[in-house]
């Protein structure tokens, strides 16, 4: 049943066309859509992200949102459309990437799927987003070697990236680097403290999440240990993680769709996909 609000927006909307309504109705219909999804009713979900994508064609939350819900539901092809769409709308929108990527890969596309995050971290190589992604893709498909080398270009773009230094942290444990793995750990948690995947991995290295030392001195953050990653192309200017995004209305949080390479999070779009925190997607 309609919220009072949604009822009200629209009889405004219908009486005095009000700006803002759509966008309003929008942020509703995203969020009836978030609850469905959480709870499992992916056929409703979608139904309301449908409504909050034609209310707001150029939300690319919106869309990712969509296209999650009827990947749920096995519709891969609309899904896939949708998130192509969402990135078109936003090229920055890493939830997007990350959950195309991942239906690519998971449908024996690989070669598209390395194609796809390649060229996003080539065409934008200030954007540290673009590489963490394509260095998920590269653990995934057991090259660890290009997993480090493009975390350590996301770390170019952004030396204070929690993501990109927690995922060096765990392909340094994958290989057995259990020291150059909780620095990076550690470094990773001054950056952001609220990461219970890292606590935990800390944990499982036998190390408090900090020396005794004070956590600004460099034996508490454990010096860096990558050097400026050789590159074919300059790294351009430096971007924050994931520029931000217009937003159907102020503290919305899109739906996250799985647990992306641990998570996007100066904005948390979609579910997102990682065993990490996340870049955010599904």
């Amino acid at each position: 049943m309609p919220s009072l609000r949604l009822i009200v927006c629209a009889l405004a909307c219908g009486l005095t066309l009000l700006p803002g309504c759509s966008r309003s109705s929008g942020f509703l219909n995203n969020q009836a859509g978030t609850r469905n999804f959480r709870s499992g009713n992916f056929a409703e979900a979608s139904r309301y992200f449908r409504m909050a994508a034609a209310d707001d064609p150029t939300n690319a939350d919106y869309l990712h949102n969509l296209g999650s819900s009827l990947w749920k539901q096995g519709d891969t092809v609309q899904a896939e459309q949708l998130f192509r769409r969402a990135i078109d709308v936003d090229p920055t929108h890493q939830p997007s990437y990350h959950s195309l990527a991942k239906m690519l890969k998971e449908n024996g596309r690989v070669a598209e799927a390395n194609s796809l995050l390649t060229a996003w971290a080539e065409s934008q190589p200030y954007v540290p987003q673009s590489h963490i992604e394509l260095a998920w893709l590269n653990r995934e498909t057991g090259n660890p070697a290009a997993a480090e080398e493009n975390l350590r270009r996301a770390l170019q773009a952004d030396p204070s990236n929690s993501t990109a230094l927690a995922h060096l942290g765990q392909v340094y444990q994958d290989q057995g680097r259990s020291d150059e793995a909780m620095a990076m750990y550690r470094r990773s948690l001054y950056q952001n403290y609220h990461q219970p995947q890292v606590k935990s991995r800390v944990a499982q290295l036998g190390g408090p999440a900090w020396h005794q030392t004070s956590p600004a001195s460099p034996a508490a953050l454990g010096q860096p240990v990558f050097a400026q990653a050789p590159t074919t192309q300059p790294i351009v200017t430096l971007m924050p993680p994931v520029p931000t995004q217009q937003t159907a209305s102020a503290g919305e949080q899109p739906v996250q769709l799985g647990v992306p390479i641990t998570g996007i999070p100066s904005r948390q779009p979609g579910i997102q996909v990682s065993s990490l925190p996340a870049v955010a997607a599904h």
